[in-house]
């Protein structure tokens, strides 16, 4: 499960966005965008 530039996810709870400045070529299968506790939700165009 890669992330690409421009990815965005927001936190539900507090409003704050995440943005990947940087692709994520990990091969680990698993990211966890946690803000508040909980994992934030990706922010569709």
């Amino acid at each position: 499960m890669t992330r690409q530039v421009g990815e965005r996810y927001l936190c539900e709870k507090c409003g704050a966005q995440l943005v990947y400045e940087k692709p994520c070529d990990c091969t680990t299968g698993r990211h966890e965008e946690i803000c508040c506790g909980a994992q934030m939700t990706k922010v569709e165009d």
